[in-house]
């Protein structure tokens, strides 16, 4: 039988990405990895294409149109730019003046207003950008929309030790296909992904990482403070 083992530290490690923190209540699902290079531990899984699937990565798209009531016919981008940091849901843009370039404000899917701008005027704040064209009788209170939709964020990927390792395969992750459980409340630890601190609200950095800015994760926040490369945890109770 082949070794898998033959040294060993004298200390043992105090966490590691994907290990549930303590024994608070939490809440755990299972699903179908259907990222093709796998899914490691600790990251931030969203749902899948299929039942019960779930993927690495987070794909959004929006969409924009005006309201039926409006009094001016100005347009907003048919197709929005969508990135990082976007919610899923509406957005509302509301005009505030009766002007050919008056003010408008965005509000996001919980009603946060995400920044102000001006028609005929690129806007880009909050993961989304459009520009809201002029048209005759732009009139305060006017709205347009924005719809973003996509694959929602469904927990945390938990880390187990007995994954069989197949060939060319990491030993940390789960491959495409398997079942990959998933912490949708509760505690446990995770790589930071840049200085962050107890408290804050965690995203997910582009490298997959846990950060203060990204993609937000709802209701999530840091248990612990940490640099770049530490192990935290995070918490959503």
């Amino acid at each position: 039988m082949a070794e898998l083992q033959t040294t060993y530290s004298n200390t043992i490690a105090a966490a590691y990405a994907g290990m549930i923190a303590n024994g608070e209540t939490g809440n755990r699902i299972t699903r179908t990895c259907e990222t093709a290079a796998g899914i490691g531990f600790g990251k931030a899984v969203y749902r899948g294409a299929n039942d019960h699937g779930c993927l690495l990565a987070q794909t959004l798209a929006g969409a924009g149109s005006e309201a039926a009531g409006n009094v001016g016919t100005g347009t907003i981008t048919a197709t929005p730019t969508i990135s990082a940091g976007a919610k899923i849901g509406r957005y509302t843009v509301t005009l505030l003046a009766t002007s050919a370039t008056g003010a408008f404000n965005v509000t996001d899917p919980d009603g946060i207003v995400i920044g102000t701008g001006k028609i005929a005027t690129a806007f880009s704040a909050g993961g989304v950008a459009f520009t809201w064209a002029n048209g005759d009788t732009m009139t305060i209170g006017d709205q347009a929309y924005v719809d973003v939709t996509g694959n929602a964020f469904l927990g945390i990927s938990i880390a187990t030790s007995g994954q069989q390792i197949l060939t060319g395969q990491d030993a940390d992750e789960y491959q495409q296909y398997d079942n990959v459980p998933i912490l949708t409340s509760g505690a446990i630890w995770v790589t930071a992904g840049g200085t962050v601190t107890d408290g804050a609200a965690v995203h997910v950095a582009a490298d997959g990482d846990f950060d203060t800015s990204g993609i937000p994760l709802p209701g999530w926040v840091f248990d612990t403070s940490g640099a770049d490369t530490n192990l935290v945890k995070i918490v959503k109770r």
